[in-house]
């Protein structure tokens, strides 16, 4: 062979090395004519959930009557604003006036009982119980005496034994009594002391709280908005007509329910398959025909933990989220009752990486990997990845940064 034929040779066998593509020694890849490079790299990645729910009012009060009387006036009608202290009610107090007025004589005839106690020791009682003593002391010391004298003139058979023997009855009797005086003087001392004191205390007491609590009730005869917000008639299930001037209200009537309108919620119906996805504290935004154009944002407060049951639809749960006073949804036309969008924000990351579930795939050990190359003039390469969950784009995963995976 000549040395342009091996040159000849040389350059044919060069030129076909150039022209096969390069591996490096390890690299395991398994890329085929049925699949394409893909560009990946970090994006807004956002989970959602939507739901349909209602506004209402976060707090709500039913405003009762606090005693049985006749309305005598209705000063504001349901539907308006009041503000916190405004009279929406006035009632009669001819039916609580006698009671009041027994109160008040029972805590006066208390406070009279207990008093006599706390001064006994000087009571007319004490006085008659230490005077019958000393009476009936004195009365055994004259007794005593004459039978002394008695006995000397029996001695010298003046008298005779039937005079000694009367007096001697006589003096016993006398003793009887000093000890029942005695007795009497000792437990009528005992009357400003001890059970009888403290059951007069605690009768005191009683009468007192008696008298504060209807004096109290008196004074609520002007019926005040707790706080300021929106009245509404009582509850419809009572059936009964609208309250009037002069109906009879009795104790613990609905007269009107106030609405807090300076915090406002939305309660969802959670589906039982969504349940785990979602919990307290998730951001949350609000849309709605009847506030078009805006949109509100909130968090989650609760999740309902008793199923709401419905013939042939599943298991649903409450799920309640308190939306911002940023602006003010009443401002921008949110009224009671509207029906609302509700997207739950379930997950975000700001610089995710999402690749295609065809890209993914499963070594022998169970794991996940993709076929990844950092730019197009680099071989692909094994690269193994962290699904974290299915999102719009696809799957996000973790362990890939900017480039393209191997899409089969």
């Amino acid at each position: 062979m000549t040395k342009q034929q091996v040159f000849a040779v040389l350059m044919l066998v060069l030129g076909c090395l150039l022209l096969s593509p390069w591996r490096p020694w390890g690299a395991e890849v398994s890329e085929n004519r049925d699949g394409s490079w893909l560009r990946i790299e970090p994006q807004l990645i956002e989970q959602r959930l939507g739901v349909l729910g209602r506004i209402e009012a976060t707090r709500q009060v039913t405003v009762a009557a606090p005693f049985t009387g006749l309305l005598q006036a209705l000063p504001i009608a349901p539907g308006q604003q009041v503000a916190a202290g405004n009279i929406i009610a006035v009632l009669d107090t001819a039916e609580l006036d006698p009671q009041v007025r027994q109160a008040e004589a029972q805590l006066l005839q208390s406070q009279r009982a207990l008093r006599q106690l706390q001064t006994w020791a000087s009571s007319s009682e004490m006085a008659q119980a230490k005077r019958a003593q000393a009476m009936a002391g004195s009365s055994l010391e004259l007794a005593q005496v004459a039978l002394k004298q008695t006995q000397r003139l029996f001695d010298r058979g003046i008298v005779a034994r039937q005079e000694v023997e009367t007096l001697q009855q006589q003096m016993m009797m006398l003793q009887q009594d000093l000890l029942a005086a005695r007795q009497h003087l000792r437990q009528t001392r005992e009357r400003g002391h001890g059970v009888d004191l403290r059951l007069a205390s605690i009768e005191l007491d009683t009468a007192q709280a008696r008298q504060r609590e209807l004096a109290a009730l008196r004074n609520q005869r002007e019926v005040r908005a707790p706080f300021s917000g929106l009245l509404v008639p009582r509850p419809s299930e009572d059936r009964q007509l609208a309250l009037q001037v002069g109906q009879l209200a009795n104790q613990g009537t609905p007269l009107f329910v106030l609405v807090d309108l300076s915090q406002l919620q939305v309660r969802a119906a959670l589906e039982q398959s969504d349940l785990h996805k979602v919990h307290v504290g998730m951001f949350v935004q609000v849309s709605g025909e009847g506030f078009a154009g805006h949109m509100l944002n909130g968090r989650v407060v609760a999740v309902g933990q008793q199923a709401k049951t419905e013939e042939g639809q599943g298991a649903w749960f409450d799920l309640l989220i308190a939306l911002e006073t940023q602006p003010d949804p009443i401002a921008l036309g949110v009224r009671l009752g509207m029906s609302a969008q509700v997207t739950v924000l379930l997950h975000r990351n700001e610089k995710g990486v999402a690749v295609p579930a065809a890209a993914l795939r499963t070594d022998d050990a169970g794991g996940h990997y993709v076929l990844y190359r950092a730019n197009d003039y680099q071989p692909g390469r094994k690269v193994t990845v962290t699904p974290v969950g299915a999102v719009p784009q696809g799957v996000e995963v973790r362990g890939l940064e900017t480039g393209s995976v191997w899409v089969q």
